[in-house]
């Protein structure tokens, strides 16, 4: 079959006329390079879906984000299935390489690099929700990128759906020119991909962050004198009330990251040094001497927490247990990162308003993020006292925004 050509007879003759293939064609084409990604735990348990492209032989990319908590992966189409293994990860891109034994698929063209236009038609082919082999059109309505100019993603209006993570996005001739990745949600056609020039410099970057993994470092770097912010957001659920919390890292001294000029100190891996002023509630309120976190710890690791710390004055003791429960994905912005819950329970004793101690049970969910060695979510819960002395505590903080300024 002759792709992209129309033959045409008019009178004896044959013409031959140049033509963009219909949807049609380009499934047809295209569909055998898409494939069904499936992960699975330990004990066989499914874990999740997602979608991958063939780019060469016994070669697929997908999201890492589809590979989360994964130790064993198939790659399916119908009735037939392959076991795959992670050959190269770009977890800062979100960019996985899977290799599979004996699989002979055909691969996709790959779009030259140049940036495709805003405003053309792409087609998406993948298995959102289950439903196997799914192609959709629609618009590159938008390309984003960050305040320096770097590339984000490529803005679609083709629907995304849970299972299409890791499928193709094909422009009108049908060549790769990206992975879908993710959608907005309570939005409507705000859908994204990563371009696929990134594709070929998985294998690179994979091997520069293995390289560097045994001397881990946080993001917060500063550069050419710009600060890095985080910026996290208060929430009481007792009264409603929310505002904004600002880590500014002004800069880094020696093995220190110095933040809110001096008001706040920290390590590498999230170790306080210092906190001279308690601005985010419960999180700096009842944290032990070192910080919530200082290091990531092993699924299933549990350690004791004793603790006093004053604060305006006051004597608050903390008695806790803490246990490393799960791993999952967190998006924050434009990016995904992997992050370990830490579970507190135990008890707090505060000194009411007549100086009086009351004691109460407390509770708490620290979501850690290794790449960032900082906590990225902290939701706490305490009640406690009789009469008039009571207490009640339920608020939460979540980091929602990391820039430079």
């Amino acid at each position: 079959m002759l792709r992209g050509i129309g033959l045409f007879l008019v009178g004896s003759s044959v013409l031959a006329q140049n033509a963009t293939p219909s949807a049609e064609q380009l499934f047809e084409r295209l569909s055998p390079s898409i494939w069904v990604v499936k992960t699975f735990d330990d004990a066989g348990k499914p874990i999740a879906t997602g979608s991958a492209v063939v780019i060469q032989a016994g070669t697929l990319i997908t999201n890492c984000h589809v590979l989360a908590k994964a130790r064993k992966v198939s790659v399916t189409r119908e009735n037939v299935a392959y076991g795959a293994t992670l050959e190269h990860a770009d977890t800062a891109r979100d960019l996985c390489q899977l290799k599979v034994a004996n699989f002979n698929a055909p691969p996709v063209t790959v779009a030259p690099s140049e940036t495709p236009k805003i405003g053309s038609r792409v087609y998406a082919i993948g298995n959102p929700r289950g439903l196997e082999m799914t192609i959709s059109d629609g618009l590159l309505s938008g390309i984003r990128r960050t305040a320096n100019d770097e590339f984000v993603a490529l803005q679609i209006t083709v629907p995304i759906s849970h299972g299409s993570s890791g499928g193709g996005l094909f422009d009108a001739q049908g060549r790769l020119i990206g992975i879908t990745t993710f959608g907005l949600r309570d939005s409507q056609n705000l859908n994204f991909a990563l371009p696929s020039a990134w594709i070929a410099e998985v294998p690179a970057r994979a091997a520069a962050a293995l390289a560097t993994r045994s001397e881990p470092k946080p993001v917060t770097t500063t550069q050419a004198g710009v600060a890095q912010v985080f910026e996290y957001r208060l929430r009481d659920r007792v009264t409603g009330l929310t505002r904004n919390i600002r880590y500014r890292l002004d800069r880094i001294d020696g093995d220190q990251l110095i933040f809110n000029q001096g008001g706040r100190v920290e390590r590498a891996g999230g170790e306080v040094v210092t906190l001279a002023s308690v601005v985010a509630g419960e999180y700096e309120v009842a944290m032990p001497p070192r910080g919530w976190i200082t290091k990531t710890p092993e699924r299933g690791q549990t350690w004791q927490l004793r603790y006093e710390n004053q604060v305006q004055n006051q004597p608050i003791r903390m008695s806790l247990k803490a246990r490393a429960t799960d791993e999952s994905t967190m998006r924050i912005g434009d990016r995904e990162f992997q992050i370990m819950r830490v579970e507190f329970t135990g008890f707090t004793e505060r000194r009411s308003h007549i100086r009086v101690p009351n004691a109460g049970v407390f509770t708490a969910n620290a979501w850690y993020a290794p790449e960032l060695g900082r906590i990225v979510r902290f939701d706490a819960k305490a009640r406690g006292g009789t009469g008039g002395s009571t207490f009640l505590i339920d608020e939460t903080l979540e980091l929602f925004d990391i820039r430079k300024e």
